[in-house]
This record gives C-alpha cells, structure tokens and sequence, in this order.
C-alpha cells in the first residue's frame, strides 16, 4: 500500500521538467539576442523576460542573475562543440576520426556568426565586468580544455596516444585550430564561407597532433 503513493509523486515530478524544457531554452535563447542587441551592461533581465514571455520570478529561479544566464549560453554551446568527442566514446572511433569531428565542430561554432559577436563581447566589456570574462572562460575556454584532456587521459590509458599533459595537448590542440584563422575572422579581415579553410586547418592540426602524440612504435614504422 505504501509504494503507490511514493511511485506517483516520481511521475508527475517528471512531467513538469518535461514540460519546463521549452520554456528554459526560449529564456536561454532571448538572453543570447538581448546581449548581443544591447551588450550585457544594458540588456536587463526585464528585456529577457518580455521576449522569452516569461517573468523574471522564472529566470531568477533557474539562473540566478545575468550572469547566471550568460553561463548557460555559453555551456549550451560548448556541449553542441563536444558532440563528436561523446559520439567517438560510444562507438569507440579512432583518436583522429574523434578529433576531425571535434576540430571542425569547433571551427564552425568558433566561426559563427553568433559566436563571432559573443567574442567580440566579451573582449570590449571583460574588463568592465570582470565576471562576464571570468564567466566566459571558465564556461568555455577551461571547460573545452578540460573536456577534450579528460578524452586524451582515456585513450593514453588505452594506449592508442601517449599524452603525458593532457590538459596541456588539449589546449595546444584548440589554439592550434583558432590560429590566424579566427583572428582574422573577428576583425572582419575575411568573411563566409569558412568551408574550404575550417577542413584544411582540422586536418593540418589533426595530422600535427597525431605525429607529436602517436606511440612510439607508430612512429618508428611511419620513419622507416
């Protein structure tokens, strides 16, 4: 008699998460175009609230502040980035077969038109608002880092690289996809399509990573 009771309570507890979901990436989805609209200093969660239709009660309670918000853009879209690295652990994908769909995930996310201007934000307001940078990086830049190096730690362990500092492969690996190409894309020196240069810069630094970071015995066959 006394499971029925606790077994409902489980099922309509779900329900209404199922039934918040859209409504948590309208808000999401407001805060983006309101920021990169008006900047962060002058988009307000009032802004947020009317275009999401949602009250700022809402936002308070699944965000806590602005910043809050800011944080669950910037996650959002390094979880869309690290699609490829998830998808290569399920299917057990060979380390550059994982790394090409990662690096041009990256790419194109790095190289969007959102993205671009998100960049830009954060270079012009991060030292106004030492919390929006500090939001930024450690949502994207050491999240991204940490992520990809958590990948290398398992494959060295497997035996299929040798990486003795993860994190620091991971990070070279990242800057080296950014490189030229997207400093010259965030001053407005080159524009879309990106097509074309994102699959040769992937490919140049997945060969670079693997000849740095293949076993030894890989090595000394490719040398003879």
């Amino acid at each position: 008699m006394k499971s029925c009771p606790r077994s409902k309570p489980g099922k309509t507890a779900a329900a209404p998460r199922r039934r918040r979901e859209p409504r948590i990436r309208a808000i999401v989805a407001a805060a983006e175009q309101v920021f990169l609209e008006r900047g962060y200093e002058a988009g307000s969660l009032d802004d947020v609230a009317r275009r999401a239709n949602a009250s700022k009660a809402t936002i308070y309670a699944h965000f806590g502040s602005k910043v809050g918000l800011f944080r669950a853009i910037i996650g959002e879209k390094i979880n869309e980035i690290f699609e490829p690295v998830r998808q290569g652990e399920a299917h057990h994908a060979p380390v550059p077969i994982v790394l090409h769909g990662l690096g041009t995930a990256f790419l194109r996310r790095m190289l969007s038109p959102v993205v671009l201007k998100f960049y830009r934000l954060i270079v012009s307001q991060g030292t106004q608002f030492p919390e929006l940078a500090q939001t930024w990086f450690a949502n994207g830049p050491k999240t991204a880092i940490a992520t990809l190096a958590a990948f290398l730690r398992e494959r060295h362990a497997s035996g299929e690289i040798v990486v003795a500092t993860p994190d620091l492969a991971a990070e070279f690996f990242l800057m080296s996809l950014r490189g030229v190409l997207h400093l010259q894309a965030v001053t407005g020196l080159i524009v879309p399509p990106f097509d074309k240069a994102i699959a040769a810069k992937v490919s140049a630094a997945v060969e670079m990573f693997m000849r740095a970071y293949a076993p030894q015995r890989v090595t000394q066959r490719r040398g003879r």
